[in-house]
């Protein structure tokens, strides 16, 4: 009779919550639009409270990249409770996974109380695949937009397998912006330097995924970060990671600079190329825009040769000094492209 005496007092003084929903459901998801819903933990208990969401075994973080958990920890007192933002986000960085399956919108939290039980809050939703996020591989094989093509199918071609019909030469999203980028931005000051509207990229978002019935929407600065966001988004970038090294070591000698390009993947050698004319354009136009072959290096250097995922080890991240030596080199490589003639290059893939 002591001992269960002692259990209850000894479970009274336990942490105890209780959480208003353990099953979170987002509603569909869409590229560059963000969700949030929220969680109640209310201490139920006669101690304080501190709670922290934690990693679960193996995973390198207490949630996926998608999603942001503010607070994921604190302290909660008898009788109070604690309100949890859960945002889901896919950007740049996630779109691709998504779009491949390699990732979907599932996660299971792992809330800890300090000196008492785990309690496990699944989050699930389901994601509209985007062009965004889409390999440039795929896009070139899409013969109409995406949101028409079954996610079977998209999964198929991001992952190379099924039977894709003759390609473009580029990706018609690309074709697309870059048209509409050179019949009504040649002459615009700061293209690329100024931020489009998040509102506006959206539309421009649902233009190329449905049907692009009507003229673009947008301004060009829109347009043309919408351009940079689509080629950011790729799995791999232009010049594929396994070419990183060789490209920055190349920087300096426009010959082996050339080489390198002739090597690509046929697709990311047509996106590489026709970009370059596209810039080459922009740069025959600069006493309008005031756009110089430097600046627009520096900013596609480091997009056509984006850095390799790294791991999360400290030592493997390059120091600042280093860091910006490699952007130099990756705006060295393209700038090659940019003053030169490359009509050479074109006939030699066609």
């Amino acid at each position: 009779d002591v001992m269960k005496k002692l259990d209850k007092l000894e479970n009274e003084f336990l942490p105890q919550v209780m959480v208003d929903n353990t099953e979170v459901i987002f509603d569909t998801l869409r590229f560059l639009e963000p969700q949030t819903k929220e969680l109640i933990i209310a201490n139920t208990g006669q101690v304080p409270v501190q709670f922290e969401f934690i990693k679960k075994l193996d995973d390198p973080n207490y949630c996926k990249e998608w999603l942001n958990i503010e607070p994921y920890t604190g302290f909660i007192m008898p009788g109070e409770k604690c309100d949890i933002r859960l945002e889901v986000y896919v950007d740049k960085k996630s779109a691709c996974k998504m779009n491949s399956g390699q990732d979907k919108l599932y996660d299971i939290l792992v809330l800890h109380l300090d000196g008492g039980k785990d309690i496990f809050i699944t989050v699930t939703g389901s994601y509209e695949r985007s062009c965004f996020g889409s390999s440039i591989e795929a896009l070139v094989h899409m013969n109409v937009p995406v949101r028409e093509i079954p996610a079977g199918k998209i999964i198929e071609l991001e992952n190379c397998k099924g039977d894709a019909g003759p390609p473009y030469m580029v990706p018609k999203e690309v074709w697309y912006l870059v048209d509409h980028l050179y019949r009504h931005a040649l002459k615009t000051q700061h293209l690329f330097e100024n931020p489009g509207l998040h509102n506006e990229l959206i539309q421009i978002r649902n233009w190329l995924d449905t049907s692009p019935n009507e003229s673009l929407p947008g301004s060009v600065h829109s347009v043309a970060e919408a351009l940079l966001l689509l080629l950011e988004s790729t799995a791999e970038p232009i010049i594929p990671y396994n070419l990183h090294n060789v490209c920055l070591g190349a920087s300096s000698n426009y010959l082996q600079c050339k080489q390198i390009v002739m090597q690509l993947p046929d697709h990311s050698k047509n996106v590489f190329l026709y970009l370059c004319f596209f810039l080459q354009e922009l740069l025959s136009h600069s006493s309008d825009n005031q756009l110089d072959g430097k600046t627009l290096a520096t900013l596609f250097g480091g997009i056509f040769i984006r850095e390799p995922p790294r791991s999360r080890n400290p030592s493997s991240a390059r120091t600042k000094s280093n860091q910006q030596e490699a952007d130099r080199k990756k705006a060295n490589f393209v700038y090659h492209f940019l003053v030169n003639d490359t009509s050479e290059l074109v006939m030699g893939c066609s």
